[in-house]
């Protein structure tokens, strides 16, 4: 960037000349400080970039100005209009408008539904194109056929290898509550406790995060064994106690099938699972056989770019699998019990224990008040309407499938582009599921909203005249206030700075309800009022979240109780853990952004220094202390000190680049990342050289400028110091 130079007044050209580095210094780091942000705010969850952009926008506001009045709430989630009759015809209309016109305006090239009901397919539509026909390739546009077309579902995947799992609990071959070291032909490393497969299919077996290896191209599969030995994540929490969404704990569990069973995974899922439900069109297979390869539809991040190379999941039991949409129908049906006898998959008593919580209050605690995993299905009921299912993400295909037991009806649905807008396929399938509830499977004289203000009024009405029983929801709201990062994060590696994004604020409200920024699965705020101990409920919605304070065991109002809220779970595999004050990103990242100003302005002044000439002017103390010549070693200290600051700038770029090609499911080298650990370090040891420097400015008495300027240097390096060393920049490990 380039500007027209200021004329300088006489007398003040060098203080001008002088003043100019610093300036443009500081409109450096606001700079790099806006591409570090953005680049960390990649988190696992597709919505959360966007999310952790809004709330830091919010947060900076709120804390630059302190607002007259609360803030109104956001308005309440909207529902559709109930007692419709589901039929062909009328839920083939409803898919038309709800669906078919959104792709243009969504960027989604193509999208594939199927809908079952009373033990039939009730309809199946394809939309758009599984092929722009833009690729320069020379294959023509392809619409999306139901019956023919492919979709890779992502993790959707994960309850279709439960079932294959489950089939082997029936044999005998498995035990759910078994250590799975039993099946095992390599040492997990399980430190907080055993696991089990309920550990493994409920997401509790306590993993960190893992992301490296997750998702590749072409050419880049592995086995199994080697997804899982390679190098399987830390164990970080007690098994059973705090959910934690993991890709590796599913794919365990299916080596662990592929252990007992003897077979391949992806043969024994063919055998069992296609093969018997009659699913002609699906398969766990990297790469597909060429016939169904063919029919595969192409992912795009949206409609108007090119398509990307097919997705490789090495991650396979948790999120590999390809199937139409009639085929998944037949999976619904098959867990709706509606297959006949030679088709089943499972048993009518192991269908009931899939479909049911698989943890209770003793390994919970008083998160088992909200909503909890089934065996490898999310529980996803809402007020008046029990519902199983799961959602699935790859980098390009994003799918979700519910089952109603209750209306023995179901829905799945999966779209082979992720859109112009971060959620456009989050927000398209939560319209299809809550709209598909809201028009066929719920009175039109009632509504969920209705459900959950009955129940929060009954709740917080006084039980007796003096008021006792009364859930006091400001107590409640206050414990809940404070800063939250995801249990689905890296914790022992350099991935652990990503718990810096994406994270949660919750802010009690003077009507006893608290506001959560952002809300869980989106990127605006939520409000939430209490409706049972330990159990809030969006304002006129249908999510919850459940609470555990540091001792759950005693009332969280009671007196020498600690009520402080510890832990909220939410979507039955997600908890959120109270960060502690050295996590909290609004704490953390202004120091961090100071000291890498102070280094910048210190880098930027040498040669800038240099440039203007501090020669030409004399009869200024700290002018003359400049142009003193120091001894050599006195110089080397001040030489290491540079080196210093520019290998702990170079380290930051270093780590921006590493979180934004993890982000992207770029697989990062090791390599690559000790050198910058590896500058990281030459950062932190120059501490020591530039404390001397600081102490001989002090000594020979160099000017104020020159002193302030050592003493800031040697600050900002043991602030980066210090959040290295924090957030595992320079762990031992570096796969995360």
């Amino acid at each position: 960037m380039t500007s027209t130079p200021l004329p300088t007044p006489p007398r003040t050209g060098l203080r001008a000349r002088r003043l100019l580095p610093r300036l443009a210094a500081a409109a450096a780091v606001v700079a790099l400080a806006v591409p570090l942000a953005a680049c960390s705010a990649g988190a696992a969850d597709p919505a959360s970039a966007a999310g952790t952009a809004a709330g830091t926008a919010a947060g900076t506001a709120a804390g630059a100005t302190s607002p007259a009045a609360e803030p109104a709430p956001p308005a309440a989630p909207q529902h559709q209009p109930g007692g419709h009759e589901l039929t062909k015809d009328d839920v083939d209309a409803w898919l038309d408008g709800a669906l078919g016109s959104a792709l243009q305006t969504t960027g989604i090239p193509g999208a594939t539904v199927s809908v079952v009901s009373d033990g039939q397919l009730l309809t199946a539509r394809g939309y758009g194109l599984a092929d722009t026909g833009t690729d320069g390739d020379g294959d023509p546009d392809r619409p999306v056929d139901p019956d023919d077309t492919l979709f890779r579902i992502g993790s959707v995947s994960k309850v279709v290898s439960a079932t294959a799992i489950m089939q082997l609990v029936e044999q005998g071959k498995l035990d759910l509550d078994a250590d799975v070291q039993q099946y095992l032909d390599f040492d997990l490393d399980t430190p907080e406790g055993a696991i089990t497969l309920r550990h493994l299919l409920t997401h509790t077996a306590g993993f960190e995060e893992v992301i490296a290896g997750l998702i590749g191209t072409p050419g880049s599969e592995r086995t199994l064994r080697e997804a899982v030995t390679a190098a399987p994540p830390e164990q970080v929490y007690e098994p059973g106690t705090t959910p934690a969404y993991s890709n590796y704990g599913a794919t365990l569990a299916g080596y662990v099938a592929e252990r007992v069973s003897g077979k391949p995974f992806a043969e024994l899922l063919q055998e069992q699972v296609f093969d018997t439900a009659g699913m002609d069109s699906s398969s766990f297979a990297q790469p597909l056989p060429d016939d169904l390869a063919a029919r595969l539809a192409k992912g795009y991040p949206d409609d108007s770019q090119p398509s990307v190379p097919t997705e490789v999941v090495n991650a396979a039991p948790a999120g590999a699998m390809s199937a139409t949409a009639t085929d998944m129908a037949r999976f619904m049906l098959a867990h709706l019990g509606d297959l006949p006898a030679e088709q089943s998959l499972l048993e009518p008593e192991t269908l009931d224990e899939m479909h049911r919580p698989a943890l209770g209050a003793d390994q919970l605690g008083t998160l088992a008040v909200g909503q909890r995993m089934d065996l490898g299905f999310f529980d996803d009921s809402t007020p008046g309407v029990p519902a199983f299912g799961h959602d699935g993400d790859t980098q390009v295909f994003h799918s979700a499938m519910r089952m109603f037991p209750e209306s023995d009806a179901g829905v799945f649905v999966s779209f082979n582009a992720s859109g112009r807008t971060p959620t456009a396929t989050l927000d398209l399938r939560t319209t299809l599921l809550q709209g598909f509830a809201d028009r066929y499977l719920r009175d039109a004289s009632s509504s969920p909203s209705d459900d959950a203000s009955a129940a929060g009024s009954s709740l917080t009405t006084d039980e007796t005249e003096g008021g006792a029983g009364r859930l006091d929801s400001a107590a409640a709201a206050a414990a809940m206030a404070g800063t939250y990062t995801s249990s689905r994060s890296p914790v022992t590696n350099p991935g652990a700075l990503l718990a810096l994004t994406g994270q949660t604020t919750i802010v009690p409200r003077s009507d006893g309800t608290i506001a959560v920024t952002p809300k869980p699965l989106a990127t605006t705020t939520g409000v939430y009022e209490l409706v049972d101990e330990h159990l809030w409920r969006e304002v006129g919605g249908d999510a919850v979240l459940a609470t555990r304070t540091a001792d759950d065991s005693v009332d969280a109002t009671a007196d020498g109780a600690d009520a402080t809220v510890q832990a909220i779970s939410w979507g039955a595999s997600f908890t959120m853990l109270r960060a502690q004050p050295w996590q909290v990103a609004s704490t953390v990242l202004p120091s961090v952004i100071a000291a890498v100003a102070v280094l910048l302005v210190s880098v930027i002044s040498w040669p800038t220094a240099a440039l203007v000439g501090l020669g030409r002017r004399t009869g200024r103390r700290d002018l003359v202390a400049a142009r003193r010549p120091e001894p050599g070693r006195r110089r080397r200290a001040l030489l290491l000190s540079r080196i210093g600051q520019v290998a702990t700038l170079l380290a930051l770029v270093g780590w921006a680049v590493v979180a934004g090609q993890a982000m992207s499911f770029v697989d990062v080298s090791a390599g690559s990342i000790r050198v910058v650990q590896a500058l990281q370090l030459v950062g932190v040891v120059a501490i020591v050289p530039a404390a001397v420097a600081a102490v001989q400015a002090v000594r020979e008495r160099r000017g104020w400028a020159s002193v302030t300027g050592r003493v800031l240097v040697v600050a900002a390096l043991v602030v980066l110091a210090v959040f290295a060393i924090t957030w595992r920049l320079l762990s031992p490990s570096v796969s995360f």
